[in-house]
């Protein structure tokens, strides 16, 4: 077996820093998904929306945060619209096969808070990096 060369665990961190939450992350949106009859406290009505915003906005975040920072240039150059193209994809998915698990449904409804979810997630992802970078300015940091 070779050694690893540098590029190798150039790679490497970039995998375990940045893709490997995100695959992390949608394998348990699946999970979650698959449990028939998903128990669960209602303190309100309509409680399911306010998880699937959640949900989605945590996905969405760490998508964007990924294809921003990890991906080839192609990626890196359209990284918000590619984020939303694969936080659909993961939203529609994930509605279908909840569909085919009993107990469950899929619902537009649960998809439209997701895609709000993806969304805020995106926005809180560029929010942070102005912040982040008005905050180095001012301490006099660069990278």
């Amino acid at each position: 077996m070779r050694e690893l060369e540098k590029g190798d665990l150039k790679y490497l961190s970039l995998f375990l820093r940045f893709w490997l939450p995100v695959l992390g992350y949608i394998t348990l949106i699946f999970a979650v998904s698959s449990v028939s009859d998903l128990p669960g406290p209602k303190l309100f009505p309509h409680m399911d929306k306010v998880a699937h915003l959640v949900e989605y906005g945590i996905l969405g975040f760490l998508v964007g945060r990924t294809f921003r920072n990890a991906g080839p240039r192609f990626v890196t150059k359209f990284w918000f619209g590619l984020a939303i193209i694969a936080t659909i994809a993961v939203g529609l998915l994930d509605e279908a096969f909840q569909s085919t698990v009993p107990g469950r449904e899929s619902s537009r409804f649960d998809f439209t808070a997701d895609m709000i979810g993806a969304a805020v997630g995106l926005a809180a992802l560029i929010q942070g990096e102005r912040l982040w970078k008005r905050n180095e300015k001012k301490d006099g940091y660069n990278r």
